[in-house]
């Protein structure tokens, strides 16, 4: 092999290797949130250890594309009922955001790239050690499954307390 030949050759493995890393930011956001497309149903856990609390229930979430944005519909069906929250994921500034609406409430994240998901930390940095959401989409028995791990906190009379947050969701082909 003339040794130009194994330069080119060389180049061409290693470029398929560091593509993924060379690419813009945005790009690279831009494909983690089109993992989250498609019907997602299962449940979520919250417990407090500090107060006793816990509750399970089921979840139904569905996200699409819509040019550059991440668009999502979630129904949760607690013990007072029915929820459902809306939300748009968009890249700004090479960063993840989300709006999420629930009536007329409006929440803001900010999401980095973390371990194969996605941190959610509150667009007001100062609560970031209150609440912490990471997302990641895993196989399990074959099955794609969007795992949902986190906290908040909440104020009780005896204080601060956390309560954590867990999702298990099942793709639905």
């Amino acid at each position: 092999m003339v040794p130009y030949q194994f330069l080119i050759r060389f180049a061409a493995v290693v470029s398929l290797f560091l593509a993924p890393l060379l690419a813009p930011a945005s790009e690279v956001l831009l494909n983690a949130l089109k993992q989250f497309e498609g019907r997602w149903s299962g449940t979520f856990t919250l417990h407090s250890a500090a107060t006793g609390y816990s509750e399970t229930f089921a979840v139904t979430q569905q996200y699409w594309m819509s040019g550059k944005q991440l668009r999502g519909v979630a129904v949760f069906e607690r013990e007072n009922g029915q929820e459902s929250a809306q939300s748009v994921t968009y890249i700004f500034e090479d960063k993840l955001v989300s709006e999420i609406s629930s009536g007329a409430k409006i929440e803001k994240y900010l999401g980095v790239l973390n371990e194969g998901g996605v941190l959610w930390l509150p667009e007001d940095f100062k609560r970031a050690n209150d609440y912490q959401i990471t997302e990641t989409i895993v196989v399990e028995d074959g099955k794609r499954v969007l795992k949902t791990d986190g906290f908040d906190t909440f104020v009780y009379q005896e204080g601060l307390a956390y309560i954590t947050i867990r999702g298990n969701l099942i793709f639905q082909e």
